[in-house]
């Protein structure tokens, strides 16, 4: 298996359960080998909206419709955990943020209420927010 590299903003189709295919964006390293990724999905009515993202400028061109970050499915990996879940034939990496959209992620973050707590410290320290 080739050695995948890991870069803020990366996204990669990732084999998790329960339909297979959902789309994870790094948006902080929290150790020397660890990203903290989050869960792209399509926007629904329960969904949270500490950060909706449109298709456009900055927004990987495979999110084609209203979309938000479901905090709640955050995961922290290394790229050997990674390189297991990346769905069979998906371009590594599917697609990249740019830097005002990992912003906006990270933003989110940190004001969602279904981000573990965990995953918050780490974004905190990541960007040097103050406990």
């Amino acid at each position: 298996m080739a050695s995948i590299t890991i870069n803020l903003g990366d996204a990669f189709l990732l084999d998790t359960p329960p339909n297979s295919e959902h789309l994870y964006i790094a948006i902080a390293q929290t150790s020397e080998s660890n990203y903290l990724f989050v869960n792209v999905t399509t926007r629904r009515l329960n969904s949270e909206t500490s950060c909706v993202l449109l298709p456009g400028s900055g927004i990987p061109s495979f999110i084609v419709h209203e979309s938000v970050i479901a905090y709640q499915f955050a995961r922290e990996m290394d790229a050997t955990q990674l390189a297991l879940l990346i769905t069979i034939g998906s371009p590594i990496p599917k697609g990249t943020c740019s830097m005002a959209v990992i912003t906006q992620i990270q933003q989110g973050g940190l004001v969602s209420k279904r981000l573990k707590k965990r995953y918050k410290t780490a974004l905190k320290a990541f960007l040097e927010v103050p406990p």
